[in-house]
């Protein structure tokens, strides 16, 4: 398996700076073995498809999709649109969503279900909160978020099985970043239930990790074992900076 790197622009870059960060990243000398994605705002989509052309690096990617793919859900998108941009991926159920907009595992488990069925690879997000972390609550935290995935159907399907981002919310922004180690402890919870579902098959869904992930810890993250790749925040705003952190991601 490859590792995955993907930029998460959050709320930032409307199509003009999109495209441009687009244009400029694919100037950039990239590593030939990793998977690397980028996922921008819904208005930005068109841009940086029209930026990419052809191009397959980076992945184009959305950041939330709902549940149905139409309907009286006034200010939503379903996958079915998001589908119409040859999108690759498409995060849910990131924690500044759970945490601003109060969506829940079984919101986030639907939204999986249907990126799926619409040929959308869903990157769910997971994640325990600082007051969890002191309370000794980190897996039993995550594990019944990637339960509420499993038990809603979630299924292991060639390139559009699911990736799964553990991002514990203390560590996003904070530059507060979780060791490798810790971070592995989680990574190895987090497959010991993949591999009890899927058998065999579960080594297609990478586990990744997020939370103030940069060029200088990003070959910690990558060199641990049980950790597949990572999620990038601010540290992939910039397009030469997110070039160098993909070229610190693989030993030279």
């Amino acid at each position: 398996m490859r590792k995955t790197v993907i930029a998460n622009w959050k709320m930032h870059y409307g199509p003009v700076k999109a495209g441009a960060w687009i244009r400029a990243f694919r100037r950039e000398r990239l590593p030939k073995d990793l998977e690397i994605g980028v996922a921008v705002p819904f208005v930005s989509l068109a841009a940086a498809r029209s930026s990419l052309g052809r191009a397959g690096v980076p992945y184009l990617g959305a950041q939330d999709a709902f549940w149905a793919n139409e309907g009286a859900f006034t200010g939503e998108i379903g996958p079915a649109m998001l589908k119409e941009f040859a999108l690759s991926f498409c995060l849910v159920g990131h924690s500044e969503r759970r945490q601003h907009l109060g969506e829940t595992d079984d919101m986030v488990a639907k939204k999986a279900i249907s990126l799926q069925k619409n040929g959308i690879r869903p990157v769910i997000c997971v994640g325990e909160t600082d007051a969890q972390r002191k309370k000794g609550e980190t897996l039993k935290v995550v594990r019944a978020q990637v339960a509420a995935v499993l038990s809603a159907g979630l299924k292991v399907d060639g390139a559009g099985s699911p990736i799964i981002a553990y991002e514990p919310v203390w560590a996003i922004g904070t530059g507060k970043a979780c060791s490798g180690q810790d971070a592995k402890v989680v990574h190895e919870a987090i497959h010991d239930m993949l591999n009890k579902k899927f058998g065999k098959a579960a080594s297609e869904i990478p586990v990744i990790y997020g939370g103030s992930v940069d060029a200088r810890n990003v070959g910690e993250y990558l060199s641990t074992t049980h950790i597949d790749g990572v999620l990038v925040g601010s540290a992939s705003l910039d397009p030469r900076a997110f070039g160098m952190l993909c070229r610190a991601s693989l030993p030279a």
